[in-house]
């Protein structure tokens, strides 16, 4: 009780602070007085996050373990199809019925594409009022911020959903289909906070003024870019946000006018019918932007293509070595590849030299 109670009297200074922010029209003369309030109810939300981890066992989310190659959150309104396209795309066996909240805790399954095990979560369904707590939320919020991946979702009739889920999610801290700021912070022992920014994005006493608010007292902060919104720099203070790629999923599909979908951007999908699935499994591929390495073992040997290593864009030969077996790693410094990126068939490399889709790799000394 004495929790909840701490927790209602954070949201009301959180609300008035909100309030006022909303109230104050934004000019030169005010963004020091914005970037403070601003400041203030990050500043709030964030340690108000931390005490909720700290309470519980398995964190602020649902404690369930990541597993496979990487991990997605089917987040929706309640009985908007999550639970039957999650039984059409993996192993899973969720509960299904034509009534609100059917899925009332976590429920993983597994897809299985180009050799890849991807994690499906369906958690239970999102209302309006989920950052501050309304229908359990903030775990379901929590959650998100643990996948690689978040598949918002809804039904034919409520297409409005998606701003508001997505409004739901920045609450919390979740930023969809964004990069984070490259604004860079080192903290020292002492000197004050210095500032390098040469695209003179705010003025000093803001950017002293919130880095203060955070409990920055000496601190170098290096803009490495043009930052236009004070919650940018808000963001890269708080330390606790999670940047995420995001597909936006209609289900039912199969109950809408095919000219309708033409229109549309969005992924149309029948868990029913199976309509739009195949798509929705490339573009769920993609936007986890995962390859596949296929690894020989011995030079003389063909790669077991059946079951490729699966690694992440932008990753170096070496990150194959957590991946596999310290037995085929051991003492190996440099390896032959073939095929993409390679400049000619068996190739010595180091194992600093970049992965690309479907590369053959065999590790040497």
């Amino acid at each position: 009780m004495q929790k909840d109670v701490i927790k209602k009297i954070v949201f009301k200074k959180v609300e008035k602070l909100e309030q006022e922010i909303r109230e104050t029209p934004y000019h030169k003369g005010t963004e020091h007085y914005l970037g403070l309030l601003k400041a203030k109810a990050a500043k709030l939300k964030r340690e108000l996050g931390e005490k909720e981890e700290k309470s519980s066992k398995g964190g602020a989310g649902y404690g369930v373990r990541k597993q496979g190659d990487a991990s997605c959150i089917l987040i929706g309104p309640p009985s908007a199809g999550k639970s039957t396209l999650l039984n059409a795309i993996t192993n899973a066996k969720s509960k299904v019925g034509d009534y609100g909240f059917t899925t009332l805790n976590v429920i993983p399954g597994m897809m299985f594409y180009q050799g890849a095990r991807i994690q499906i979560l369906d958690v239970p369904g999102l209302v309006t009022g989920a950052a501050k707590g309304k229908g359990g939320g903030r775990k379901i919020l929590s959650t998100a911020r643990s996948a690689d991946l978040v598949l918002l979702i809804t039904d034919t009739e409520r297409i409005d959903w998606f701003e508001k889920a997505k409004e739901e999610l920045y609450q919390n801290g979740v930023r969809l289909d964004l990069s984070k700021p490259k604004i860079k912070v080192v903290k020292k022992t002492r000197g004050g906070i210095e500032i390098i920014d040469p695209f003179s994005s705010f003025n000093r006493e803001t950017v002293i003024s919130v880095a203060l608010e955070f409990g920055l007292k000496n601190a170098q902060i290096s803009f490495g870019e043009p930052i236009n919104s004070i919650d940018e720099m808000i963001d890269v203070f708080a330390e606790n946000r999670a940047y995420l790629p995001c597909l936006e999923l209609v289900s039912k599909a199969d109950r809408l006018a095919k000219k309708a979908k033409t229109l549309d951007q969005r992924i149309f999908v029948s868990g029913v019918s199976g309509e739009g699935l195949d798509r929705l499994k490339k573009e769920i591929w993609q936007s986890l932007g995962l390859i596949r390495i296929y690894l020989k073992k011995e030079r003389t040997k063909e790669p077991d293509f059946g079951e490729p290593l699966i690694l992440k864009k932008g990753g170096r030969i070496e990150d194959i070595t957590a991946k596999v077996s310290s037995e085929l790693t051991e003492r190996r410094t440099a390896a032959l590849i073939w095929g993409p990126g390679a400049k000619f068939p068996g190739q010595k490399v180091s194992l600093k030299h970049p992965v690309f889709d479907q590369m053959i790799v065999s590790l040497v000394e």
